[in-house]
């Protein structure tokens, strides 16, 4: 992909290591995304070095970049400031368990005739959301993370997020004339584990709002999923214990409380 960089450490001929990074915001962002070192060579400076020559590497081919970005689980993380934190709930769905007429069933409960999530397409959002005075409301740190993939909110990065995931946009229906109040992003994402992953990410002030995109995802993600699959969202920590009771009670899902105490945390570091 085009602003995109995968480094390979090599041990004489035997692969060690790799480090993948991509440069977003119209080349002002440096986002390292992923790192891998075999187990026996962690903690001997393999991912120090992967990480110096990349940093030469990004200096010499992207001149614009100011600064580095990376998503970690740590919360505290001494390199670099925080910018962002989001709490995760997370849950398993068997889709055999759970069948269609169920799902809107219970997705169906939280719906009122004043309060309607529908699916965004990417023209929306980068014509309404992404403008200034609604996206100033939004997204107060200038910050949208999706997929652990921090960009600025400009139509520039959803094309570069679109050519490595399938992405779902969802707002609540407004009058003609009315600034959305929320948004929410989903991921369709397999993983390593073999097991498809429905990441969604909801930015909203309102917790009627918030609990709706929820739902919202959820239900299409058992639309668009025909096995079992992970379900994750990620929000404000404010909005956590809400989010708790709407996987419990309303979508009747127990939720994998081992994932859901991890929190997505964003740093940033000067990149002179």
């Amino acid at each position: 992909m085009e602003d995109s960089a995968i480094m390979l450490s090599y041990s004489g001929e035997r692969l060690v290591g790799l480090l993948v990074c991509s440069v977003v915001d119209d080349g002002r962002t440096f986002v390292s995304r992923a790192a891998r070192i075999l187990p026996g060579l962690r903690g001997q400076g393999v991912h120090k070095m992967q990480g110096k020559a990349m940093d030469e590497f990004v200096r010499k081919t992207f001149p614009k970049v100011r600064r580095k970005r990376l998503t970690k689980q740590d919360e505290k993380f001494p390199f670099g400031r925080k910018l962002l934190q989001q709490d995760t709930l997370s849950c398993c769905v068997e889709k055999a368990r759970l069948r269609s007429h169920q799902v809107h069933q219970i997705t169906g409960r939280i719906y009122s005739s004043a309060l309607e999530i529908l699916p965004c397409t990417k023209e929306y959002l980068c014509d309404v959301i992404f403008a200034r005075r609604v996206a100033q409301k939004l997204f107060p740190d200038n910050v949208i993370v999706v997929e652990y993939f921090p960009i600025e909110p400009l139509c520039s990065n959803i094309d570069y997020l679109m050519q490595e995931h399938d992405l779902y946009f969802a707002v609540e229906k407004c009058s003609d004339g009315v600034a959305p109040r929320s948004i929410s992003f989903g991921v369709l994402s397999p993983r390593v584990s073999n097991c498809v992953h429905w990441s969604a990410t909801v930015y909203s002030s309102v917790p009627a709002l918030y609990e709706a995109h929820l739902v919202h995802q959820f239900r299409q993600a058992c639309e668009v999923i025909e096995g079992a699959f992970i379900f994750s969202c990620y929000q404000d920590k404010r909005f956590t214990n809400c989010g708790r009771r709407v996987f419990k009670q309303l979508l009747q899902m127990t939720l994998d409380e081992e994932r859901s105490k991890k929190t997505m945390n964003l740093y940033e570091i000067d990149f002179p």
